[in-house]
Order: structure tokens, then C-alpha cells, then sequence
């Protein structure tokens, strides 16, 4: 019992910077959004008060009020300025983590087919974005596992009639190594039907 709690609240560990350079153009890119956001708040909030304090045109009593305003949002406003600036950093970290995670892994597939071999699918975990992004890559895996497939068959079918031709080729009539060569054109034109699946653009 005592073990099962213990793996209930045990923590595990993630990473969240995967792709620093792009996680990081997010984060400043909202923060710069926050930021300017915010000094339109507070520049509406503090200039129109600072301005009426400059006017002194009003009784002392509006003078003082508009002055106890102005210390009771400089006290009160800026932590939350703060907390919004930190609170908005981590929730970009945390969505930037979900969008640069399935980038991750697709351009692992990249890699993988760059370098000649198909990969599994890739799977994506709950709170993940760019999910029909994966899906795409996992249908085009499946496709590729397909066509790769039946060329490689096609391949080993053409082999095998070459090399029952060339046993033949010694003491064959030329009737029965025509035939030979015609089940070879026939498993040419299986091989160049599959390939020609794929299109150079």
C-alpha cells in the first residue's frame, strides 16, 4: 500500500526544453506579446492619473484621491504584472513542450528514412498538438512499409527467375528459354509497376 502511494505521487521526470532554439523564439515571442499587452494596460491605468495631478486644477481632496489611487496601483499592480509575465512564461514553456514533442519525433522519421530505414509510427501522447501532423506521418509510414514491401518481393521473384534461367541455359531448347525469358519480362514489368509508384517532382 505504502508502495503504491509512493509511485502515485512520484514525479517523472521530462524534459521540456527539446528544441531549445524554436522553444526558446516562443517563449520571447509571447513574452514580447505579454509585455506590450500589459504596458497599454498600465500606460491607461497611470497617465491619465499622472496627468490630473499635473493639472492641479481640481480640489485638494480630488488631489489626494487620485494620488491614493495612483499608490494603491502601484502597490497592488506590478506583483500581479510580475506574476502574469511568470505565469504566461511557464504556460508557453508547457505549450511549446506539446508542439516541438511531435516535431521532435516526426523529424526523427525524417532522419530515419534519410538514412534508408522505416521507422515505427509515431505515437502521440495526450495533451500533444499537431496531432493530424502525425497522423499524416504515420499513414505515410504505413504506406511506404507497403510499397517497400512489394517491391522487395517483386525483387526476390524476378531473382529467383533469373537463376532458374541461368540453370537452364546450357542444355534448355530455345522454346523453354524463351518462355524464361518471358516470365523474367514479366516479373521486370512487376518491379518497374511497383517502383513507378513513386514519382520524382
Amino acid at each position: 500500500m505504502i508502495n503504491r502511494t509512493l509511485n502515485f505521487f512520484k514525479v517523472r521526470r521530462r524534459t521540456f526544453l527539446i528544441n531549445k532554439d524554436v522553444q526558446y523564439k516562443l517563449l520571447f515571442s509571447s513574452m514580447s506579446n505579454v509585455f506590450l499587452f500589459l504596458t497599454v494596460v498600465v500606460a491607461s491605468l497611470f497617465i491619465p492619473l499622472f496627468v490630473e495631478l499635473e493639472k492641479g486644477s481640481g480640489s485638494q481632496e480630488l488631489q489626494q484621491t487620485t494620488a491614493g489611487i495612483i499608490l494603491y496601483l502601484h502597490t497592488n499592480l506590478w506583483p500581479a504584472v510580475l506574476f502574469s509575465l511568470l505565469l504566461v512564461g511557464l504556460l508557453s514553456v508547457r505549450t511549446s513542450h506539446r508542439i516541438v514533442g511531435p516535431l521532435y519525433k516526426i523529424t526523427l522519421v525524417i532522419e530515419s528514412l534519410k538514412n534508408g530505414r522505416l521507422p515505427k509510427s509515431v505515437h502521440a501522447r495526450d495533451g500533444d498538438l499537431l496531432v493530424p501532423e502525425i497522423d499524416v506521418t504515420n499513414q505515410m509510414l504505413d504506406i511506404l512499409r507497403l510499397q517497400v514491401r512489394e517491391i522487395q518481393a517483386a525483387q526476390a521473384d524476378l531473382n529467383d527467375s533469373i537463376a532458374q534461367c541461368h540453370k537452364i541455359i546450357g542444355h534448355a531448347s530455345t522454346e523453354e528459354i524463351i518462355q524464361r525469358m518471358n516470365v523474367i519480362d514479366e516479373k521486370t514489368n512487376q518491379l518497374t509497376n511497383r517502383v513507378g509508384y513513386f514519382k520524382i517532382e
